[in-house]
């Protein structure tokens, strides 16, 4: 039986689900994360772009300090933001983990771009800390 992996935004106006396995679960510190999250970084999980989505969704595009493409996916209503598609990574869709209806479904295994996060950010989880990101 496949799992099934629900989430949405704050107002309940956008949803998704996905059968898809959660891939790469990360933390990103890159200054694009830091900006468009506000914090001192986002946590991120892959997910195959068979997911469904419905609901309102406000698009942002930008190219990241990787030189990725990027379009940035937030409720058109609420403003929370919902994740992004990379160009870099096609047929996939990247959802933030705190719109995961079951947040214990994120368990990261990585910090990305730790050579870009802020100095004042202590990573002391013990996580696998990468400068850059993975390829591919």
């Amino acid at each position: 039986m496949e799992k099934k992996i629900t989430g949405g935004c704050h107002c309940g106006q956008f949803r998704y689900e996905t059968t898809s396995e959660l891939i790469a679960p990360h933390y990103c510190h890159c200054a694009d994360c830091r900006k468009l999250y506000g914090a001192v970084g986002a946590g991120f999980v892959v997910v195959e772009e068979q997911t469904t989505i419905s609901g309102e969704v406000s698009v942002y595009e930008s190219e990241g300090d990787s030189g990725n493409r990027k379009q940035h996916l937030f409720c058109g209503v609420c403003g929370t933001p919902i994740g992004e598609r990379v160009d870099a990574y096609p047929g996939t869709i990247v959802f933030t983990p705190g719109t995961l209806d079951e947040p214990t479904a994120f368990v990261p295994e990585a910090h990305f771009w730790v050579s870009r996060k802020a100095p004042w950010t202590r990573l002391d989880d013990g996580l696998t800390q990468l400068e850059t990101q993975p390829e591919g």
